[in-house]
């Protein structure tokens, strides 16, 4: 049997193409029966076939070849196409498992849920204390709103409001992986100096200030394109997002950073149209980024877009985000950034108990 892996100038979770040639009669009936339950199966002559397999279909087919030979080609196969996010105090294996990535507002003006108490510590740490339980695996504090048209403050204000949550997070809970939505520089310094594991970019690091401080602290990163800037690359986000973030990947490694410290984020629900259109495109281009090879960030929880697409208001949106998020993870997504922790691992825990039949 020889195995030929096609497309191996990109990545997949969803689409890995290999070729089985020269085939004995009884490796193609064993394959065709490891593999009938695969659509995207072809008997290509009397002894080759072709097969597009998901990484967890991958899996499957290792777990069930007794050959040997076989089956160290084809996880050389499967470990190519792995997706390791990592930081200085955590080490996320996303390949065939996604996470829960909680939104912890500080901030009075959230579109979600603004309120005075998201700047009082003690409900911050019932915040956080819930979400880890139920099963959140990074803890984002977010120090104010950028929701479209939201009032801006300066860094200074937007540190003394992640100052005090930083320290007593770190203090009741040390192990707990936490990252900070900023799109300023010195706040940036300031929250890796506390000991902040991963910087939420919603404008990709695009200054040089930015990148400096990254150099400088090498943290994990999640750099978003989330459209407010234009289009660079070309007229439509299909094509402009795996451009734009094909180049950010080359910028931010060439600081120094290893690959597996950057995360993407295609920057649903930054849109200011009627329609909501550039959004549910956003969430369609979840496979497209997933070639390259980084993980990609699901973070469309209950934003307004839903409202404009699916007429979804208010709590509805809860059902609008669950069954977005399940498609694109299907699609390749890995990091599931919501407010709503204890629903959405239900859904993953379900995803991974459907994947098992």
């Amino acid at each position: 049997m020889k195995i030929l892996e096609l497309n191996q100038e990109s990545f997949s979770l969803k689409n890995i193409v290999i070729k089985f040639e020269e085939l004995s009669n009884d490796e193609l009936t064993g394959l065709q029966k490891k593999l009938y339950r695969i659509g995207s199966l072809a008997k290509l002559s009397e002894n080759s076939l072709l097969a597009v397999l998901t990484i967890d279909e991958l899996a499957k087919l290792l777990n069930h070849l007794e050959n040997i030979e076989v089956k160290n080609e084809l996880e050389l196969i499967y470990k190519r196409h792995q997706i390791i996010w990592s930081g200085k105090n955590f080490n996320f294996d996303l390949t065939r498992k996604s996470i829960v990535y909680s939104i912890v507002n500080v901030t009075p003006d959230s579109f979600y849920d603004g309120n005075p108490d998201n700047l009082n510590i003690s409900h911050i740490l019932k915040r956080v204390e819930s979400d880890l339980e139920n099963g959140a695996s990074v803890l984002e504090l977010g120090g104010k709103s950028s929701r479209p048209g939201y009032a801006d403050i300066s860094p200074e204000e937007e540190w003394s409001r992640l100052k005090e949550p930083i320290a007593q997070i770190r203090k009741y809970f040390p192990k707990a992986v936490l990252a900070v939505d900023t799109d300023e520089a010195y706040v940036m310094g300031r929250v890796l100096e506390a000991g902040v594991d991963i910087i939420n970019d919603i404008d990709g690091f695009d200054t040089a200030d930015k990148l400096k401080v990254i150099e400088k602290y090498q943290p994990a990163v999640v750099a978003m394109n989330n459209g407010r800037a234009g289009f660079k690359y070309a007229d439509n986000v299909y094509e402009e997002l795996p451009l734009f973030f094909k180049d950010k990947k080359i910028e931010l490694t060439q600081l120094g950073m290893n690959p597996e410290k950057i995360s993407i984020d295609p920057g649903v629900g930054f849109f200011n149209g009627d329609s909501g259109s550039d959004s549910l495109q956003r969430v369609k281009t979840t496979e497209l980024l997933s070639r390259l090879g980084l993980p990609v960030m699901i973070a469309i929880s209950r934003k307004s877009f839903m409202g404009r697409l699916f007429n979804a208001q208010g709590e509805e949106r809860l059902f609008s985000s669950l069954m977005l998020e399940g498609q694109m993870v299907a699609d390749g997504g890995r990091i599931l950034r919501v407010h709503d922790v204890k629903e959405t691992k239900r859904l993953l825990d379900a995803i991974e108990i459907y994947k098992e039949f």
